[in-house]
């Protein structure tokens, strides 16, 4: 709610610059502007649009948001007419434009994408420009264990990505399963957690559990933009 809040204060700045500027057709700085501001807008609604359905919404969110903004972008529009256009990916990784990809390999994805077309039209100014906006939180997971007996000691390495590439958790939770099919439990105190944050988005992790040979460990993010992604491993015998 607060991007798309933000976005709608965006448009309206960039596009009362547009409308006001009477040489507009000569300088570009206008039309530029009101360009980048609908990129960022457009980013700004698709990082809305994920954090909700990564959290359990539904994936209708995506387009209702789109609409919106489109809606909004041609209400704010006077003396132009400006028309955004959008196609969400579909494709064997993406439905409806988003992918929430949570494997048991420890790689886990959610992300958005979206094919864009601006066009504006006017007496003083035509403008087009095709561009394309994805947002994306991975997480990739990895650990390993040592002990005799029941008893493990365990070490786990987590990176966090953005489409950009490392980038921050707000939060991070630990479960793990010591039966293939038997119940996750959280990590609590108890566990001697200890997580270390390395600052670039990699942290290193280490807690002690009481389990058999078989140890799988899931790990649950939220990035800074609030976009949930989650990825499950078993763990190896170091």
């Amino acid at each position: 709610m607060t991007s798309l809040i933000i976005t709608m204060l965006l448009l309206s700045t960039a596009y009362y610059v547009f409308e006001i500027d009477k040489n507009v057709a000569d300088n570009p700085t206008a039309v530029d502007y009101a360009f980048l501001a609908t990129k960022l807008s457009t980013l700004n609604t698709i990082v809305s649009a994920l954090a909700n359905v990564s959290n359990g919404g539904e994936r209708a969110i995506l387009m209702a948001n789109l609409n919106e903004l489109s809606s909004a972008i041609r209400s704010h529009s006077y003396d132009a007419e400006c028309l955004l256009l959008f196609t969400p990916l579909d494709s064997p990784q993406y439905q409806d434009g988003i992918e929430t990809s949570w494997g048991s390999s420890g790689l886990g994805i959610s992300s958005a994408y979206v094919g864009f077309s601006l066009n504006v039209t006017g007496l003083s100014v035509s403008y087009y420009s095709e561009f394309e906006t994805n947002v994306t939180a991975g997480l990739n997971i990895d650990g390993s264990f040592t002990g005799s007996g029941s008893e493990k000691s365990v070490n786990a390495t987590c990176r966090v990505y953005d489409e950009k590439g490392l980038a921050l958790a707000s939060d991070i939770t630990l479960f793990y399963q010591n039966e293939t099919s038997g119940a996750w439990i959280s990590l609590s105190p108890s566990n001697s957690l200890n997580i270390t944050d390395y600052g670039d988005g990699t942290y290193f992790m280490s807690f002690n559990v009481n389990t058999q040979n078989v140890l799988n460990l899931s790990a649950h993010v939220h990035d800074s933009r609030g976009i949930f992604v989650m990825a499950n491993v078993t763990c190896s015998m170091a």
